[in-house]
């Protein structure tokens, strides 16, 4: 005959707790141990292990309570204090993670994992110096568990743009071992913020050889194949992307834009819909599709596109840029207007304090637009000079050429007519 739960004595529910806790049933577990601290309120594995349950429950506060609690009853247990320090992290709060991290420490000096903790929360507390100084502590007392710490470490110098160390880092990894999925993706994210897509784009393939089927580093890798020109593969992964998380909005912008250069106009503008439904108050899926609607000759349709992003964003120079371009240089007289087109192209420009070629280069079509072909003149040679790529200054000039003629450009399909 089965006993009754009320006449359970506090180790068998905790022994109960345990099990639920193991095959996951974290209510059950949390039952069990509330009973179990009802009978013996001044043990603290109690409030411990209903902390470890509330935890996994997602209820953060209650858990966090808890170990308080566990922390007051048995202030001599390094355990304790590293489970906090764990949670105080994972809450943000990294002052008080800190200095559990220390007392821990000084209970226990042989737990480095929790040097490497505290690296972490002076990293994200922005003191990067004793960070660095925690990462190497960590990294030469804890061999097992190093190569962890080293990309911990190589996330910090890529967050401070030192693309080199980060590099580094994560290669010595890599090294000594080779199927490392983690390390080669995050090689590829350095690679790619360097500007280094070919690279990166390799080191996202081997990522996926690794650890097939990960959304989030197809869509890397469908970033650098678009900026390599790899319309195709780009497109490929977007697919994949939006396979498995069909709410990521980078990935309609991307597979969008690589059907765009494939000509497959329709399926760039039904991403686009796609990523302005999911993201109605973005800037970049409005400018994107306003280039597929002027590439299907919806000249008004995508004036209207660029004018909706700015509602979204007053300043954005990049669509001042882009709506200045339209009024400048499209070939339907009717939507073609000089005039709001200098405004724009010199409200980009002044944004941008003057120093983007592509902006001067928009002003001077629209200079030319309004007749004032002096003034084309004179940016578009201001724009060649900042200029350092040979095709795109070859570019220019076709369109310095024809202001010293004396006409305005014209664009029809993307190219100058």
């Amino acid at each position: 005959m089965p006993r009754d739960r009320a006449t359970d004595d506090a180790q068998d529910l905790f022994t109960r707790g345990h099990k639920a806790l193991t095959a996951g049933d974290y209510q059950e577990a949390v039952e069990c141990y509330s009973r179990a601290i009802r009978l013996r309120p001044s043990d603290f594995a109690g409030y411990r292990f209903r902390a470890h349950a509330y935890l996994e429950m997602g209820d953060r506060v209650r858990a966090l309570n808890d170990l308080d609690q566990a922390i007051r009853l048995k202030p001599d247990d390094a355990h304790l204090f590293a489970d906090r320090a764990a949670e105080l992290f994972a809450q943000t709060q990294y002052d008080q993670a800190i200095t559990d991290c220390d007392r821990a420490l000084k209970l226990d000096p042989s737990r480095t994992g929790l040097i490497a903790l505290r690296a972490r929360c002076h990293a994200d507390r922005g003191d990067s110096g004793s960070a660095f100084q925690d990462f190497e502590a960590a990294i030469t007392a804890d061999t097992a568990n190093a190569p962890r710490y080293r990309l911990w470490r190589a996330q910090l110098h890529l967050d401070l743009e030192d693309y080199f160390a980060a590099t580094e880092d994560v290669t010595a990894v890599i090294t000594a071992d080779p199927k490392n999925a983690e390390a080669f993706r995050l090689r590829a994210t350095i690679r790619q913020q360097a500007g280094d897509y070919k690279g990166a784009a390799d080191d996202f393939s081997a990522a996926l050889e690794l650890k097939p089927g990960d959304a989030l580093v197809y869509l890397g890798r469908s970033i650098c194949r678009f900026l390599l020109r790899d319309h195709v593969g780009a497109a490929a992964d977007g697919d994949e992307v939006i396979k498995q998380l069909p709410g990521v909005v980078k990935a309609y912008e991307i597979r969008g834009n690589a059907r765009k250069a494939l000509g497959d106009l329709d399926g760039a503008l039904a991403d686009f819909n796609e990523a302005i439904k999911l993201a109605p108050n973005a800037v970049m899926p409005y400018n994107f599709r306003a280039g597929v609607n002027y590439a299907m000759k919806k000249y008004t349709a995508a004036v209207r596109d660029h004018m909706d992003a700015l509602k979204r964003d007053p300043r954005s120079s990049g669509t001042f840029n882009q709506l200045a371009w339209i009024w400048a240089t499209c070939p339907d007289p009717d939507v073609r207007n000089g005039d709001r087109a200098r405004e724009c192209a010199t409200r980009a420009c002044e944004l941008t304090e003057w120093s983007e070629p592509g902006y001067l280069d928009t002003l001077a079509a629209a200079c030319a637009e309004c007749g004032e072909f002096d003034d084309a003149i004179k940016w578009q040679e201001k724009a060649i000079d900042l200029l350092n790529d040979p095709e795109r200054r070859a570019d220019y000039q076709t369109r310095l050429d024809l202001y010293e003629d004396g006409k305005p450009v014209r664009v029809v399909g993307g190219e100058v007519a």
